[in-house]
């Protein structure tokens, strides 16, 4: 097995889709060519590669944006179109045969030196100079602005020193840490409200509306907030804005010591990152009902525990989970288990026919 991948993919986004391709086909058969992707339009967050065995060559993308739309220019060039916010009532199965939905991935630090992603980077560069100085696209900038600006070198190196600074490798997402019965831990984005988004009706409603819900519970012993800042912060969420950040490691040392985290539809009702981190480590998800499709369904009372988003509906919930910790417990490995099954980059990959 050969696999070659675009090297504008978004490191971001694709470290993740990286990190199980080493496992599978190795390091030694991974390299990043822009050759048989040059006739292609500039990438966003998304991933595309092309996998040679047996004389056969597949084409993949991975569209890791938080829109459920399909790109109909990538799903054409590809044989398989992975999506982590698939909607098949949007586009349904027969329409667009391709498709396949993949849980939610996340940032993680593929490579434990900083020296080899930046060598790696370097490497990578290389394949695509050439595009840079014959005035192409790249990545969402033209050349001339390149030339003068420097930004997407910038960028390039700085999205690869970022990821490996402010996250962790996949092994820290296993849960060791035995859950509290009742502390809880949340901290979430605080995200702007505009015309387009109307985030203060969706996501920050629901999200503020957890915290109120686990500080109105006497035996809930609540840390976090919404953080904050110029653009976000208004007066209807005053009540439940934190300026006090964490590093990630304690972020994810707190989300695992929380009796119960909360999920909702994120920005442009995306799956989100949080949804992806919370099943990967194994935790009692309360959560407001999916926009978007998952390779199969989250159960009630299995794998989540739904409710409908008022606060008094996410109270119930936490005064229950809270008087039933054997439910939180089975709560917490089916979370574990479906990630196991459907969500880890392996199991993504298999999703795609990747074995």
């Amino acid at each position: 097995m050969k696999v070659i991948i675009d090297p504008r993919s978004n490191y971001v986004y694709s470290s993740y889709y990286v990190y199980g391709l080493t496992q599978i086909a190795g390091k030694q058969n991974i390299a990043y060519d822009i050759s048989p992707f040059r006739n292609l339009e500039a990438l966003g967050n998304d991933m595309r590669f092309v996998i040679t065995q047996n004389n056969n060559e597949i084409k993949f993308f991975i569209h890791t944006n938080d829109s459920y739309r399909i790109l109909e220019n990538e799903y054409q060039w590809c044989d398989v179109y992975g999506c982590v916010n698939a909607n098949y009532e949007c586009y349904s199965k027969e329409e667009y045969p391709k498709l396949v939905s993949l849980a939610p991935s996340f940032g993680i630090r593929a490579e434990s030196s900083l020296l080899k992603i930046l060598i790696d980077a370097s490497e990578h560069l290389c394949s695509i100079w050439t595009d840079v100085w014959n005035n192409k696209v790249w990545n969402k900038y033209t050349a001339q602005e390149e030339c003068n600006h420097i930004k997407n070198l910038r960028h390039y190196f700085a999205s690869r020193y970022n990821l490996w600074k402010n996250r962790l490798p996949l092994l820290a997402y296993d849960n060791i840490a035995v859950s509290s019965d009742n502390y809880v831990f949340f901290l979430s984005t605080l995200w702007y409200n505009d015309e387009h988004n109307k985030n203060d009706e969706g996501v920050n409603l629901r999200r503020a509306s957890f915290i109120r819900a686990c500080k109105s519970v006497s035996e809930c012993h609540f840390e976090g907030g919404l953080l904050g800042n110029d653009l976000s912060s208004n007066q209807l969420f005053a009540d439940v804005i934190t300026y006090h950040r964490e590093t990630f490691s304690s972020w994810i040392e707190k989300t695992k010591r929380s009796a119960f985290v909360f999920n909702t539809p994120a920005f442009w009702d995306c799956h989100g990152w949080k949804l992806g981190e919370y099943l990967a480590l194994g935790k009692c998800i309360i959560s407001t009902p999916l926009s978007n499709d998952l390779p199969y369904p989250l159960e009630h009372g299995v794998s989540i525990h739904f409710v409908e988003g008022s606060e008094e509906s996410i109270k119930q919930a936490i005064e229950y989970i809270i008087a039933h910790p054997d439910y939180r417990h089975k709560l917490e490995r089916g979370a574990r288990a479906y990630w196991e099954k459907y969500g880890t980059p392996e199991a993504s990959l298999k999703l795609l026919g990747i074995k």
